[in-house]
């Protein structure tokens, strides 16, 4: 009989009280048992920390325990997760996000078949908090094998949630970079430099959105992408002023769907700036002026 390798799951929380029951139980109901849980609470306000300290000492799963005094970044929380880990595999999760039963057990019987693949994710659900509403993932623009070129230009290439990673890989590529505020893209053009990353096409994770502040959010993706921009932009595979342009110019046209041209203004100015002549910026800028 061929046993099992161990599966460590990276479990980092902020502020879940309210979902990371849901979170635990997705765990402990695992067809796949051989896991361990690295648990870290980032500096909870709320009874987080209490709540899943609780649910994981009854849930007969082996595990440690953390908390952060002060908030942490989450490549360090995860670089920190992944010192304290013995598995041979490991799956970061946020506890606001949870997996289907079977969804470990159908990663390792890919992976363990497949071992020129350093990372692999599956198709998953959207669910919406405020609406209480699951959707199905759009799975059509997945890519696989050595990705890092589309990775950066084509982000939603991959389902983030319930990434399973060779641990011996993100020993060998450095792990996260604590010096970026978006820690997934960096890390899997990275790996994928020299490994394959591959998919399951079947929904096997979670994935919880709420409602927040568009601007707020906006303004964190652009500084993690301006940071991309400062690493990468001495790469020949890619033009970094176009890329950076493109990153401005959604925010842009986002800000013109919704009705908002004012704050589109800025946006589409950075654009400019970056790439002149870019199509879709002037595609941009008659959307702007016919609206």
């Amino acid at each position: 009989m061929i046993s099992k390798p161990l599966v460590s799951v990276l479990l980092l929380s902020m502020n879940h009280e309210n979902y990371i029951e849901q979170c635990i139980k997705s765990l402990k109901n695992q067809t796949f048992k051989n896991i361990e849980i690295i648990y870290l609470d980032n500096s909870s306000t709320d009874k987080t920390f209490d709540i899943g300290k609780n649910l994981l000492e009854s849930s007969g799963i082996p595990h440690l325990i953390f908390r952060n005094e002060n908030s942490q970044g989450i490549s360090k929380n995860l670089n920190f997760l992944l010192e304290h880990s013995k598995g041979e595999y490991v799956s970061p999760l946020s506890a606001d996000d949870w997996f289907a039963s079977e969804n470990i057990e159908k990663k390792i019987d890919f992976l363990l078949s497949h071992k020129n693949t350093g990372a692999l994710f599956s198709n998953g659900w959207y669910y919406y908090e405020d609406l209480k509403k699951t959707e199905l993932n759009n799975s059509s623009g997945f890519k696989r094998g050595n990705i890092y070129r589309d990775i950066l230009l084509h982000p939603d290439c991959i389902f983030y949630v319930g990434i399973i990673y060779r641990t011996e890989v993100l020993n060998e590529i450095g792990k996260w970079d604590e010096n970026l505020l978006i820690e997934d893209y960096d890390l899997l053009v990275r790996l994928s430099m020299t490994q394959n990353i591959d998919f399951l096409n079947i929904p096997l994770v979670y994935y919880r959105r709420k409602k927040g502040s568009v601007s707020k959010n906006y303004q964190f993706m652009l500084e993690g992408h301006e940071q991309f921009y400062q690493k990468y932009k001495g790469v020949k595979w890619i033009n970094m002023d176009k890329w950076l342009s493109e990153r401005y110019r959604r925010v842009a046209a986002n800000y013109i769907d919704n009705c908002r041209k004012s704050d589109a203004v800025p946006y589409l100015k950075k654009a400019f700036r970056l790439n002149p002549l870019g199509l879709n910026n002037l595609k941009t800028l008659n959307y702007y002026i016919r609206n």
